[in-house]
């Protein structure tokens, strides 16, 4: 019989000890966790600025004068390339 209760609180006291590895092994996770959505967090915060000043920036150079004046310009001819002419080809006999 007490090797019975030997056996019984052995077995007891590995399972809450597995248990409690486990509840820390979930806690650093969940901490890792919530560590990468505040990473997330800040980097949307940071894009949405970033995409707010190119907006705003674009706001200032819409003129079309304004930015012909600053060197850029619509091109008046476009070239394209007939890329099937550019591979050799062995001569059908």
């Amino acid at each position: 019989m007490k090797k019975i209760n030997k056996i019984t609180w052995f077995i007891n006291l590995s399972l809450f000890a597995f248990v409690v590895f486990l509840g820390i092994e979930q806690a650093g996770m969940g901490a890792e966790i919530v560590k990468l959505e505040n990473n997330l967090e800040k980097s949307s915060a940071t894009k949405q600025k970033l995409t707010d000043l190119v907006f705003a920036s674009n706001n200032k150079y819409g003129n079309e004068e304004t930015l012909l004046s600053l060197g850029f310009m619509k091109p008046v001819n476009v070239y394209y390339f007939d890329t099937e002419d550019s591979f050799a080809k062995l001569p059908v006999r």
